[in-house]
């Protein structure tokens, strides 16, 4: 494996992993505040270890360099948002009405 992009994954994945402990404390102090809503906050780790995931291939995309320009970089990371969340709308709906059928 191309040396650049082996650092490139061990730097996604100890910068990921840092961002889900800094959240993780964060949510633990605030627990009090955020206790009522805890389903939301639950995707925050598998969404770390995807955030990963999307960095370090568009770092192998473009050959483990960084986008030309900041608007290549913000246009990749707008548009892999937009289809994550519409990915996850999308499960969500079927995992909640497939479950629905089948509890009945």
């Amino acid at each position: 494996m191309n040396p650049d992009i082996l650092r490139i994954n061990v730097l996604s994945i100890s910068i990921a992993g840092l961002l889900i402990l800094l959240t993780g404390i964060a949510l633990y102090i605030f627990m009090d505040q955020i206790s009522h809503n805890i389903r939301y906050f639950l995707p925050i780790p598998p969404l770390g270890v995807a955030a990963y995931v999307f960095v370090f291939n568009m770092y192998r995309y473009y050959d483990g360099q960084p986008p030309e320009g900041i608007w290549v970089a913000t246009r990749e990371i707008i548009y892999s948002t937009v289809i994550a969340a519409i990915s996850f709308g999308v499960f969500t709906s079927l995992i909640f009405i497939i479950i629905s059928i089948v509890k009945r």
